[in-house]
């Protein structure tokens, strides 16, 4: 919420400040601002000491966004065209609803169908390309945060853009350079740690034999506007171009998180690996197993693979070395591992690659039976809520399934018409169930109908949903707390239709 606070202070008073911190002696500090006076409270925030000799957050001083700024400045045009059109300024909401349309839901949706443009074109068979489409788009991280306007998502559609434009099979085309350069250096601005993922598609793109001097010089020129824009908003705000908002935090609790090592990156524990990847409250492989596979896949594709293989390897390693590195693993109220989301595109395309040409009903089986599964668990999280309270040990037994059973569904249109309950939310279930089937059937696409690799697709569906539906530490208050929590702030308060906890 806090990038909607600096790009509505951007569009309507010109700075990048979103309000100014007033601490006097003995009383608590105020925070003030126009959009403060609308909207209230946000977290996430930098303050700039008005003496330098002070540090946050016992000072006087402005106060800015705590996050990379690219979301912001993607906002203000769209914002621009709102109030040219007439949109109040206090409805906070409609800004919110219009901003995941138009930055994320739909961007978000193309990308998917342009990956499996991709892989056809890298002469994957139709299943694998189809399935990965699929998986990757409902079944993931992307569908969870595809969902909201924020950092995570764009970053991932920039970061998968560049490699899609880097490496798209055939020969180099004219907007390759430019597009490269451009999304890579937006990646950045969107969401820090996209750094090093930008860096290894640029180089990989350098060492494929790609890469032309003449192609090198637009790309750098093309990723020259969002790196500028970055830059400005670190000179103007901190006072450098690569000071960065993480060294005027505002939230004490944020700077002892990130206290740990260099930079919040530290030695993997257990805790951590375990965490990050398996455990029902947050792990990347229980909610989205598909992605496993990418991993499985990852040797073999290495040793028969090129740059264009081998870039997609090294980005998802990243992100996996970077979760488990990172003091802030835990990721607060989320579904699955949020700071690494970027690494889905590039699970996906490992997972395509490597089956690029099978028509074996093994792989399309395994593909299925992970994909339907990840659908069954993030998809339908991700229906009820973005991020869940860090006591639940797994949302889904503990929260989605009481929410769901009571009729709680976010705000939608057949609810706003009267249709009651979860019956309202009909058609995206419908689209969900739509997805496990045609994951489910596809080792039924290949010449032979492999009977046997619907079967494997079935049953490994089966499996893992009985796991991630079942798993639990134990009943406990601070679960049933945590479901009475979310529904206490559900909007609207109850749902039509919905049964009161």
């Amino acid at each position: 919420m806090v990038r909607l606070y600096m790009a509505r202070a951007m569009l309507e008073h010109g700075t990048y400040a979103i309000g100014e911190r007033v601490a006097a002696t003995g009383l608590p500090p105020r925070d003030l601002g126009p959009v403060y006076l609308e909207w209230g409270y946000v977290n996430d925030k930098a303050l700039v000491c008005a003496d330098p000799r002070r540090s946050p957050p016992g000072c006087s001083g402005k106060l800015y966004a705590a996050k990379a700024p690219g979301p912001s400045f993607l906002a203000v045009p769209v914002l621009a065209v709102m109030r040219q059109l007439g949109a109040p300024l206090a409805l906070k909401w409609l800004d919110v609803l219009l901003l995941r349309w138009v930055m994320c839901i739909l961007p978000t949706a193309i990308f998917w169908v342009v990956m499996r443009r991709f892989l056809l074109a890298a002469e994957a068979t139709a299943p694998v390309a189809l399935g990965v489409a699929i998986a990757g788009g409902l079944g993931s991280l992307s569908f969870t945060y595809g969902q909201m306007f924020a950092g995570h998502q764009l970053a991932a559609l920039c970061l998968g853009s560049a490699y899609l434009a880097a490496f798209w099979p055939g020969p180099e085309r004219r907007a390759a350079a430019p597009l490269l350069g451009f999304f890579s250096g937006l990646a950045v601005c969107c969401e820090y740690p996209s750094l090093p993922a930008a860096a290894i598609i640029g180089a990989g793109w350098l060492l494929s034999c790609r890469a032309t001097p003449r192609g090198v010089a637009i790309a750098a020129l093309c990723a020259l506007p969002p790196v500028a824009a970055l830059a400005h908003f670190h000179w103007i705000a901190f006072g450098a171009p690569w000071s960065t908002p993480y060294s005027h935090l505002e939230n004490a609790s944020f700077v002892r998180d990130i206290a740990p090592g260099i930079l919040g990156i530290s030695l993997p524990t257990w805790e951590r690996i375990w965490g990050s990847l398996f455990a029902p409250f947050l792990g990347l492989f229980f909610w989205a197993p598909w992605t496993a596979v990418a991993v499985g896949v990852g040797p073999l594709l290495w040793r028969r693979g090129e740059a264009r293989e081998r870039v997609a390897i090294l980005v998802v390693a990243y992100y996996l070395v970077f979760q488990i590195t990172h003091a802030l693993w835990r990721s607060g109220w989320t579904v699955g591992p949020r700071y690494i989301t970027a690494i889905v595109p590039f699970a996906a395309l490992c997972v395509g690659l490597g089956l690029a040409r099978t028509r074996s009903a093994f792989g399309l089986g395994v593909l299925g039976g992970t994909g339907a599964a990840s659908i069954a668990a993030t998809g339908l999280a991700s229906l009820v809520c973005q991020g869940f309270p860090l006591e639940v040990y797994n949302p889904l037994v503990e929260v989605v399934a009481p929410l769901l059973a009571h009729g709680y569904v976010p705000r939608n249109l057949l609810q706003m018409a009267g249709v009651p309950g979860a019956w309202s939310a009909l058609p995206a279930f419908a689209a969900l169930a739509i997805g496990i089937a045609q994951l489910l059937i596809l080792p039924l696409r290949t010449p032979t109908r492999s009977a046997r690799g619907f079967a494997l697709a079935c049953g490994l569906a089966a499996a893992l949903v009985a796991v991630q539906w079942t798993a639990t530490s134990g009943d406990s208050p601070a679960h049933a707390g945590a479901v009475r929590f979310l529904a206490s702030i559900w909007e609207p308060d109850p749902p039509p239709g919905s049964q009161p906890f």
